[in-house]
């Protein structure tokens, strides 16, 4: 039985975890709302200080992800006004996400990342994407057996963006999937969370059992050389 003081500390300790979870997620829609904001007036900006119409202004602000390049500018060629993509990671063209109505599933934004609409087939802007990792974060193809227990099968037909290899450009190409449609198919796999999380489990008690396995034939082999050694 608890006494009542430590019914007041955990009562306590509750409070102060909700008024913290409150902060941060004020603050992370505080600085979504600014994301957004800067985003609308780099749109504006490039209506207005170039002859290009403003579907095209979007096209380009969408094709960097939500961004403009940052550099000086020379007044003289209009052209460096333009944001372009980054010729290292060819980005789909917006032109597939405009004029379809489209809306982030988050925020209601009108400003969908292109790259998570074509390969993924999900509707969310940049900001949305980046504050919530745990459902629209992208994992390698190892971390993603290792977390979600997929097939090798099962991973050959999951949608994925391909990123050169940071240690070394010159290695295979790293496969990235996201997170949500992985966790939908392992779900899928295990019949929810709860077999998901009991396969895991599992597993792990096997990789435990298996352990104590070679620990103890190497226990039995030197106590049998012990004895050998004994009796000379």
């Amino acid at each position: 039985m608890l006494t009542d003081e430590q019914r007041a500390r955990i009562e306590e300790n509750r409070k102060r975890a909700l008024a913290l979870r409150a902060r941060k997620e004020k603050e992370r829609l505080q600085q979504h709302a600014e994301l957004l904001r800067e985003q609308q007036l780099q749109l504006t900006a490039a209506d207005t200080n170039t002859p290009e119409s403003s579907s095209q202004a979007l096209q380009n602000l969408l094709a960097q992800g939500g961004f403009t390049r940052e550099g000086p500018e020379d007044e003289g060629d209009s052209t460096d006004s333009v944001p372009t993509a980054a010729p290292s990671a060819p980005v789909p063209k917006a032109t597939q996400v405009e004029g379809k109505g489209l809306s982030c599933e988050v925020c209601g934004s009108g400003l969908v990342d292109p790259m998570y609409h074509d390969v993924f087939r999900i509707t969310v802007c940049t900001p949305c994407k980046n504050n919530n990792e745990e459902e629209y974060g992208l994992v390698t193809k190892g971390d993603a057996v290792a977390e979600f227990l997929l097939q090798e099968g099962t991973m050959r037909v999951m949608p994925y963006l391909e990123r050169n290899n940071p240690r070394n450009t010159k290695y295979q190409k790293m496969k990235l999937y996201c997170r949500r449609l992985l966790r939908a198919k392992a779900y899928e796999r295990w019949d929810g969370p709860e077999g998901l999380a009991e396969e895991r489990n599992r597993r792990r008690e096997r990789r435990y059992e298996s352990a104590i396995d070679k620990t103890l034939n190497v226990f039995a082999k030197t106590t049998k050389k012990a004895k050998i050694w004994s009796q000379k």
